[in-house]
């Protein structure tokens, strides 16, 4: 069964009070790479599936065991898995038993024994290939439904299966326990940014052979999802022997690359392919001999290079107007020094870019329509002095119209465009256009209505909800080319929340959160192909929205960003298990927000009237 955690746990208190990330007790598995014998990676010694055992009587202890016995490396070693996965399978079964190379992953659910029969309920998430990739599961079965294993018992002793189906199977979750979740990286198709590729490496792997199989899957190209937003490594592109770890470098050696941009590019994707870690640098051989390369690797990958290591700034909405939020012990000023009254109010929701270089608001119209205003900073503040040079940015309105305009996301993290969701229609707005521009949305609209939509950080990656389901899609695109926008073939995420979802956010480059609609609220952390979920009831009543997330992290990294959301219309983030309001001690707002009126003697004090908090989110 997908793990469910019953609380919300958050990271540091100081993080806490600006808006936490939704964690994971400490008795869950996390979602982060565990202990390593290389960066990140655990050794081959780990774990191995449990043999098949002839003392074994208990038929719902052969099957849990059963549905861990595909787990493995069947890149190399698929013949000796089936060999100890065949031990489970009756001998007059075995000649028809041939099931391949892909391993099944299943949603296990409860299990029934009636004498030799366990009756399963298991739900089929997707297939685990020898290339790591976890693909759509294409049968029939899509909804929870029981299988059955029937057992025979051996005159010797033991259980073995007389019904065996023509599939691997995998309790899906097992996976991280003989797999590392990790990404391979391919560059988009403008050659300007990295692009990760989720991929499940066997534990099974020597150290010494981890490098050299990462290298081979990226020989052999990228997921067919991402077909479109990507490139494959150059042609002629060739390893030449095994690829050489020690304690300062990773050396690898390829055979000659005369241009050097395009080695240049090679070694930032192998860079954050093979992640050397801190205390090791890539070195790049052709032929044999060092060459020099671009080490600025970490501006190759735009969700490691928005806030160089710092926490993003955060805003809110209050009363109608765009507000910077505060850390504790922080001071900033308020945001009226950066945005002019007369643009900053009846905001409804707002995108920040990196160091305020830009807006992007939502604003009520007033007669029941939301309009779009964006614009960049027109001079960045002088942050050498105390009070901030006043900097009022050049916001414009795009035209567009609607009944609902969702808060606005960046491409790139660059602050240069952003996208909408306006009356479910998808729209690119140039910071410096005056115009939106409509997105090719037809293959997503073809499953339904858009409620929800979010960009990774490699603003080449999308993940939508439509009609209550989540999915995943390449966003096709020239980098300076908004009006040749198009939403790849999308391609459907299982989760056991589908049906019920309405809202989306990248959360880390491989990983979405994403809310439902309902009576009771659900927050759930899902991996983009679904293989893994993390659900976090909040036991409330409640319509979520403005669901929104930070990617502050990249490579093989366990952090998770920081989320924020509206909680029945007020601004909330993740503390302690609970879903907090955010103190209002923390809003930078300027003091007072409206003039008092002068008090009567006469008259009892009135209570002061507490702000509407909504739409918190971050910068970039």
């Amino acid at each position: 069964m997908r793990r469910a955690a019953s609380a919300l746990l958050a990271g540091a208190a100081a993080l806490a009070l600006a808006g936490c990330g939704i964690g994971v007790r400490d008795d869950v598995v996390r979602d982060g790479p565990g202990p390593s014998a290389g960066p990140g990676l655990t050794s081959s010694s780990s774990v191995k599936p449990p043999p098949w055992r002839k003392d074994e009587t208990d038929p719902a202890e052969v099957v849990k065991d059963f549905l861990q016995a595909a787990a493995g490396d069947h890149g190399t070693a698929h013949e000796s898995i089936m060999a100890a996965a065949g031990q489970y399978i009756a001998a007059d079964q075995q000649a028809e038993w041939n099931p391949g190379a892909n391993v099944v992953l299943v949603d296990v659910g409860q299990m029934t024994v009636s004498g030799d029969t366990v009756e399963v309920d298991m739900r089929r998430l997707g297939v685990l290939t020898p290339d790591g990739q976890v693909l759509p599961y294409e049968g029939k079965e899509r909804e929870p439904k029981p299988d059955e294993f029937r057992f025979a018992q051996l005159p010797g002793g033991g259980l073995v299966l007389t019904n065996p189906r023509q599939e691997l199977l995998l309790n899906v979750d097992k996976l991280e326990t003989y797999y590392q979740r990790l990404p391979i990286y391919f560059w988009n198709t403008d050659n300007t940014s990295l692009v990760p590729d989720l991929r499940y490496l066997p534990k099974a792997v020597p150290d010494e052979q981890v490098d050299n199989r990462l290298f081979d899957w990226l020989l052999k190209g990228p997921s067919a999802w991402l077909s479109g937003a990507v490139l494959g490594l150059p042609d002629g592109t060739r390893r030449l022997g095994s690829i050489v770890k020690d304690a300062s470098q990773v050396t690898v050696n390829l055979g000659a690359i005369a241009d050097a941009a395009v080695r240049d590019r090679l070694a930032a994707q192998l860079h954050w392919t093979l992640w050397p870690g801190d205390d090791r640098k890539l070195q790049l051989q052709l032929e044999g001999r060092d060459v020099a390369t671009d080490y600025r690797f970490p501006d190759k990958n735009l969700a490691a290079s928005l806030t160089s290591g710092r926490d993003p700034n955060r805003y809110a909405v209050v009363n109608g107007v765009l507000t910077r939020l505060a850390r504790q012990g922080e001071t900033h000023p308020p945001l009226q020094d950066a945005l002019s009254s007369t643009i900053n109010n009846d905001v409804v929701s707002a995108a920040v870019a990196k160091d305020e270089t830009a807006f992007a608001l939502v604003r009520a119209t007033g007669n029941g329509k939301q309009q779009l205003y964006i614009g960049p900073r027109s001079d960045l503040r002088d942050k050498s002095t105390a009070n901030d040079t006043v900097a009022k940015p050049t916001i414009h309105s795009t035209g567009l119209i609607a009944t609902s305009i969702s808060r606005p996301i960046w491409l790139d993290r660059a602050g240069t465009a952003a996208l909408v969701l306006a009356d479910r229609q998808l729209w690119a707005v140039p910071v410096h256009g005056t115009a939106a521009i409509p997105v090719d949305d037809s293959l997503a609209t073809a499953h339904g209505k858009i409620t929800g939509v979010s960009v990774a950080p490699d603003g080449r990656r999308m993940a939508l909800v439509i009609n209550g389901q989540l999915y995943v899609a390449p966003l096709l695109r020239a980098s300076a080319k908004l009006n040749a926008f198009k939403v790849g073939k999308p391609r459907k995420v299982p989760s056991s929340l589908a049906g019920r979802l309405r809202e989306v956010a990248f959360l880390r480059e491989d990983m979405v959160v994403v809310s439902t609609v309902g009576d009771v609220a659900e927050l759930a952390h899902v991996t983009i192909d679904g293989a893994i979920e993390r659900t976090f009831p909040t036991g409330r009543k409640a319509v979520i929205k403005n669901l929104t997330a930070y990617v502050g992290n990249a490579g093989r990294t366990e952090t998770s960003g920081d989320v924020l959301l509206d909680v029945d219309g007020r601004a909330n983030e993740v503390f302690n298990g609970t879903l907090s309001p955010v103190r209002k001690e923390f809003l930078l707002i300027p003091s007072p927000l409206t003039p008092s009126p002068t008090p009567n003697p006469s008259s009892s004090p009135q209570p002061p009237v507490e702000p509407t908090v909504t739409a918190a989110s971050f910068e970039g």
